[in-house]
């Protein structure tokens, strides 16, 4: 009797050991997953400059589903370095490089679990955004949206207030530094650009208006997170950099044709010229000479 009292007393003892260890792991286990949610949420601020999840192409692919579409594995090593891939000739990466004009993702010193939490984060957000319903009223917003940019963009007074901010005549609110000193645009201008980053001449042909926007709410490249930091852009001065950037590009455009066609009406005038003096050349090598007699 008192073995099985004894053995008893243990095996409740044991059971409520067990108990409690299981909840203590399965605790850990929440408060791990959660901050991984958490880490991979602060972390995808950075990806949003250019990419969305569910809400169409930005300056890079939508990123829903992008988990089925591609190998653990090959998702880390592209988001760690895209650019690395593409020079080893990797089909996919090549294939998305040139489909998003060209454009190149920072490469950045993520460990595999930071990007892997990204990755969480991605299928959670893909979890709770699920359903026609929220589809439609994604694209509803994101109409919305684009009649809001575009009115802005045709402002007369928004352009000449971005060549402003762009250029330095006048000063961001937030002290941020002008564009100026690291981005070029083609606009003829006598001051001319910094050759420290990329010319912005095409960049609205290549980034659309909400990829210029998306990137000054917050920059994904290093250099010019670091020079904005605690600087933010108003949304009034990210609205007049984006109308700058449009008609700049515009107007390139629209002087490479008128190029195009004046370099195609000299080379035509070329031609008649040469031909004119081949027709003058033997006419008047074969012209009768009057004699004197």
């Amino acid at each position: 009797m008192n073995f099985v009292k004894f053995y008893t007393v243990f095996q409740l003892k044991s059971m409520k050991q067990l108990t409690s260890s299981t909840a203590i792991l399965l605790f850990i286990s929440v408060v791990f997953f959660a901050q991984a949610q958490d880490s991979g949420e602060n972390l995808f601020k950075t990806c949003a400059a250019c990419h969305t999840i569910g809400k169409g192409r930005l300056v890079g692919p939508d990123l829903s589903l992008v988990y089925e579409k591609r190998e653990p594995d090959w998702l880390i090593k592209f988001i760690r370095s895209s650019q690395k891939m593409v020079k080893e000739g990797d089909p996919d990466a090549v294939s998305l490089f040139k489909e998003f004009n060209q454009v190149p993702m920072p490469d950045n010193n993520l460990s595999d679990n930071e990007i892997i939490s990204i990755i969480d984060f991605i299928k959670s957000s893909d979890s709770k955004e699920s359903g026609p319903a929220a589809t439609e009223t994604i694209t509803e917003e994101q109409k919305s949206d684009t009649l809001v940019t575009a009115s802005l963009i045709f402002s007369d007074e928004l352009l000449k207030k971005g060549k402003a901010l762009f250029y330095g005549y006048e000063k961001f609110s937030n002290g941020a530094p002008s564009c100026v000193a690291c981005h070029n645009i083609n606009d003829e201008s006598l001051i001319g650009g910094g050759k420290l980053s990329f010319d912005l001449t095409k960049s609205h042909s290549k980034l659309s208006a909400a990829g210029i926007g998306a990137i000054l709410a917050n920059p994904p490249f290093p250099v010019m997170n670091k020079a904005l930091n605690n600087k933010k852009l108003t949304e009034e001065e990210i609205n007049a950099i984006t109308s700058l950037l449009r008609f700049t590009d515009q107007r390139y455009t629209e002087n490479s044709q008128t190029s195009n066609n004046n370099l195609i009406f000299l080379l035509l005038s070329l031609v008649v010229a040469m031909l004119m003096m081949v027709h003058i050349y033997v006419f008047y090598g074969n012209r009768k000479i009057p004699s004197n007699s």
